[in-house]
């Protein structure tokens, strides 16, 4: 009755959606579910092949990808006690030379499998070691095949430009392997496994802010300028969350690191600009603080996307999603920051399945 009720749950949330990429959005809850029962197996197994002795992680993307990587990489080295790092596979792709050493796990990761700069990276490393991992949504792609080990996303075809469930489905494939590695190393992952087999449910809450989302929407659509704050491993994901607000409505956004942000590049407020703030449950004083400078110098109303209830006095808007770990929060605010970026597209009637001079490899 259960299984039955969350199929007709799930159908209903796709009912009446208006483009591919709100689809796409409203698909994630279901792809989580399936990669959970995929590759988490009795007894806690995680059904994932890795190489034997792992020592460090590079992680190598582009685009949303990346962000997926910068994301993990900041997981792997606060979590899981392991030296990681993220790179542009545009930048290891024009070098003539890239270190490749072999207790490192080399990791690449493509929606499409076909990403050109991607593939030549992994061409200027599969030379030299055979500790390769793919995490791709295409089977049989270039990057599935030249890859020893493999990891597949099953988020199915993502038609619309700006990639939503293929991220979330990367992501979620990075803490799997990071819990796999945890398992290995004799590191208790019971904590970080509870949190994720929990965040379908916290997607699905997320879905409720649309209505939210929907209402700064309208303001956003005003300015040419947006300022997305974040801090730690969320820094990535608001970098994420400027590239779907650019890709789709072109509106100039720029992420920064929370603190950073005080130190010149404030500048920007002096035109009409949005702020957007992330605070998750380790940061709500330094954010506000930094939230507070910004008003005594400035004019601007701030969307603060916030894992805890928040008693603002600078009368801000406030998107409340509670959640108790940064895991949770991270899938929550991925999903926000998606709708938002599309209702704020929608509002400006863009194409936002076809954004202009956008294209994308879909296999």
């Amino acid at each position: 009755m259960k299984i039955l009720f969350k199929r007709f749950f799930n159908k209903f949330l796709l009912f009446g959606k208006r483009t591919n990429m709100e689809k796409e959005i409203f698909q994630q809850v279901q792809i989580i579910r399936n990669l959970i029962k995929k590759y988490i197996k009795e007894d806690n197994v995680i059904n994932i092949n890795l190489p034997d002795g792992i020592k460090k992680i590079a992680l190598i993307a582009s685009g949303s990808s990346y962000h997926s990587a910068a994301i993990a990489a900041n997981f792997f080295r606060n979590t899981v006690h392991i030296q990681a790092q993220s790179y542009y596979a545009g930048e290891i792709s024009i070098l003539e030379n890239f270190d490749v050493y072999p207790d490192i796990l080399y990791i690449f990761i493509s929606q499409s499998g076909e990403t050109s700069d991607t593939n030549i990276a992994l061409e200027k490393i599969k030379n030299k070691t055979d500790k390769t991992l793919s995490v791709t949504n295409t089977k049989n792609s270039t990057l599935y095949k030249n890859t020893k080990y493999k990891i597949l996303t099953f988020a199915g075809i993502e038609k619309s430009i700006a990639s939503t469930k293929a991220m979330s489905s990367q992501i979620f494939c990075l803490l799997l392997i990071a819990l796999k590695i945890m398992k290995e190393n004799r590191i208790e992952n019971y904590d970080v496994l509870s949190q994720i087999i929990r965040v379908p449910d916290y997607i699905e809450n997320a879905y409720t802010k649309q209505e939210e989302a929907k209402k700064y929407a309208q303001l956003l659509s005003r300015n040419e300028n947006a300022v997305i704050l974040a801090s730690g491993m969320f820094y990535p994901l608001a970098k994420e969350g400027a590239l779907k607000i650019k890709e789709t409505s072109y509106i100039n956004t720029t992420a920064y690191p929370t603190g950073e942000f005080l130190h010149g590049h404030i500048a920007i407020l002096n035109r009409k600009c949005t702020l957007i703030a992330l605070v998750n449950n380790s940061n709500v004083d330094f954010t506000m603080n930094v939230l507070e400078k910004v008003n005594s110098g400035y004019k601007t109303q701030s969307l603060i996307i916030s894992a805890i209830p928040i008693d603002d006095t600078l009368k801000n808007t406030v998107i409340t999603i509670s959640t108790k770990n940064d895991i949770d929060f991270m899938f929550s605010a991925l999903v926000i920051m998606q709708l938002l970026a599309y209702e704020t597209a929608f509002k400006l009637g863009r194409n936002v399945d076809k954004p202009n001079g956008l294209s994308k490899i879909v296999k």
